[in-house]
């Protein structure tokens, strides 16, 4: 009587060769046609194009459902396939999970947790086949979106990828918690192209907008922002103060950093002998700059903020040209490191901060224009302006995570700058990178 279950409802699915040896195939002209809704609905989510994503979802939805298999065999498999997973025992929640699909393969909670273990299991071919047909039974169910883009990322289809995470986030039902689950990924995911695919996605979800950004510290401000005025009669209208829920993403990117990117003076003999800038890395003040900022200096001053402090050399090298400083510095929050270095990094948006000339806070922003390796260290070549002063400061992506450490700028030719890439201070073993603490860009909108 079950094998008669299990074949009518595999008749009327769209099984597609799922599941290997899983569960039986159902007729691949059926997976194609839920497959074409699924991969329109991630192509126009990566083109932003809300419109569209909903056409196909309504079309995949509008797919006949199967009858329901036999819930009451499945519940005590997947009960314990959800306990073997929650312990990382990946061999028994797959067997058990495969249990539980056989015996009911139209739940969608047993689907999704069956492709969310292959993904675990470093099979991404299945977990994409199976995430799929999860969401031919729920197309709206976010955490299947979630893993069906880290089966691409892990098959380097960063693309497709992108577009599925950025649907995540447009079917959830908490969208503050998967945006943060995507800023994870892009920062700490062990898979380059799922950290790329999370950061594209990001981009999507929250692009930056084109508001003139700030300039310095002293002027918090856009300068194009409309005066504060009580007089109607303004050729602006009345108008007050931008208040902190109506910043654009840039505005709110610079507002986290700016307390966490310091100048650095240095000093011999009294005599003031560099400026340079860092950035703060841990809560307990640690400071991240370039070597050749520091490397004549009898005295170093720190200044992150409001906050000052004198600072000593914990670790220094030329190749890369990097330092590690000590300082008295105490924050809740710091920068975190990103060591994402893969081509789909080439055409996100990127912010600098630094103390050009001596001139603290600027605030200037470009995309990232190629990877270049120079001598065995690996570079982030940026179109944002660098200048004397910008050394050692932060390169900021649109997830608020450091990509890169401002180092250099050519002479000759515009807008060609260079950036050691975060990867490098990573595994040059400066510091544990473990003391990083980042409080996320809040969810803001312009």
């Amino acid at each position: 009587m079950l094998l008669f279950r299990i074949a009518l409802a595999l008749r009327n699915l769209l099984m597609l060769t799922i599941v290997l040896a899983t569960t039986l195939p159902a007729a691949a002209g059926q997976y194609e046609t839920i497959d074409y809704y699924v991969q329109q609905m991630i192509i126009f989510a990566g083109a932003n194009d809300a419109v569209s994503v909903q056409t196909f979802h309504e079309q995949l939805e509008n797919q006949q459902r199967p009858a329901p298999g036999d819930a009451l065999q499945a519940r005590p498999f997947s009960q314990q396939g959800q306990e073997h997973l929650g312990r990382g025992d990946l061999k028994n929640a797959l067997a058990a999970f495969r249990q539980a699909f056989i015996a009911d393969p139209v739940d969608a909670d047993i689907a999704h947790h069956l492709a969310l273990t292959y993904l675990r299991l470093n099979r991404p071919r299945e977990a994409e086949r199976l995430a799929v047909y999860t969401l031919y039974l729920a197309s709206a169910r976010s955490p299947a979106w979630l893993t069906l883009g880290q089966a691409y990322g892990q098959t380097g289809d960063i693309p497709r990828a992108a577009g599925a995470f950025a649907n995540a986030h447009r079917f959830a039902r908490n969208q503050p918690q998967v945006l943060e689950q995507l800023r994870q990924l892009a920062t700490t995911d062990s898979v380059d192209t799922v950290r790329i695919s999370a950061l594209q996605a990001l981009q999507v979800i929250q692009p930056p907008t084109a508001a003139a950004p700030v300039s310095t510290l002293q002027s918090p401000d856009p300068p194009n922002s409309p005066p504060s005025s009580t007089n109607p009669n303004s050729p602006r209208g009345a108008s007050h103060p931008q208040s902190p829920d109506q910043e654009n993403p840039r505005q709110q990117i610079y507002r986290r950093s700016i307390p966490l990117t310091c100048l650095i003076v240095t000093s011999r003999n009294g005599k003031m002998t560099d400026l340079g800038s860092g950035l703060l890395v841990s809560p307990d003040g640690l400071v991240i700059t370039n070597a050749h900022v520091i490397e004549k200096a009898g005295n170093l001053a720190v200044r992150c903020g409001d906050q000052e402090s004198v600072a000593r050399v914990r670790r220094q090298s030329r190749k890369p040209d990097l330092a590690l400083l000590e300082t008295s510095l105490k924050s809740s929050d710091s920068f975190v490191l990103n060591k994402t270095y893969h081509q789909g990094l080439i055409g996100l948006d990127v912010f600098v901060i630094g103390n050009p000339y001596g001139l603290e806070g600027t605030f200037s922003n470009g995309i990232i224009s190629g990877l270049r390796e120079i001598d065995g260290v690996r570079y982030i070549q940026i179109s944002a302006p660098i200048s004397p002063g910008n050394s050692g400061g932060p390169v900021i992506l649109g997830d608020g995570t450091v990509i890169g450490i401002a180092t250099m700028g050519a002479k000759v030719g515009q807008n060609l700058n260079f950036a050691i890439a975060a990867v490098e201070a990573v595994n040059a073993g400066f510091f544990d990178s473990a003391r990083m603490k980042s409080q996320a860009l809040k969810d803001k909108g312009p």
